[in-house]
């Protein structure tokens, strides 16, 4: 068996320092950060009241097409100025229809003017949810026509089955469908 000496001729002490100087500032004044504003418009076409520093944010509280648009002031080439961030208030409606399925198919139909007063929109711009109330098991799918130009209504087209008996069959009843749509803007193919 091998045997082990720890052999060790320096002995260290530390210890604190004498004294701790502990000095109690302010500081210089810095940059400011980022500054939340409010207002009626567009911040490029509005007085804010205050010299933007880049990087601040603006809400559009004006009833308008872009309210509840957030603005961040950046630079660009030029000069600098507000652009669009987000809309906080993206256009929402909710509501459950009674509708009736024959065969297993249905059509809702619903004013775009109930939803949004958006003009110039496509069906690509609505994302719609949706749910059908029903005892038994169903499975469905919905399809969305293309709106033809001035189009005034929003037409959802639902194909459901339901499962009774341990078989898929036809839905044909009156049922209640939940429905929820968001107005989204259409993200351009590069």
């Amino acid at each position: 068996m091998t045997e082990v000496i720890i052999s060790n001729d320096d002995i260290t002490v530390l210890g604190s320092p004498p004294n701790i100087e502990l000095l109690i500032d302010i500081g210089p004044k810095g940059q400011r950060g980022s500054q939340f504003f409010v207002g009626l418009g567009n911040p490029n076409l509005i007085e804010i009241g205050q010299t933007p520093e880049l990087n601040d944010l603006f809400l559009n509280i004006a009833p308008s097409e872009q309210y509840g648009y957030i603005y961040q002031y950046v630079s660009q080439p030029g000069s600098n100025t507000w652009t669009e961030l987000v809309n906080i208030f993206p256009a929402s409606y909710s509501i459950n229809y009674d509708v009736v399925f024959e065969s297993g198919s249905a059509e809702i139909i619903i004013p775009i003017s109930d939803i949004t007063d958006v003009s110039g929109l496509t069906s690509e711009n609505f994302s719609i949810q949706y749910s059908i109330v029903h005892d038994s098991p169903i499975a469905s799918s919905m399809q969305i026509p293309p709106l033809a130009g001035a189009e005034e209504n929003l037409v959802i087209n639902i194909e459901a089955a339901e499962y009774v008996s341990s078989a898929w069959a036809a839905l044909d009843e009156q049922v209640t469908v939940h429905i929820h749509i968001t107005i989204i803007e259409i993200d351009p193919v590069s």
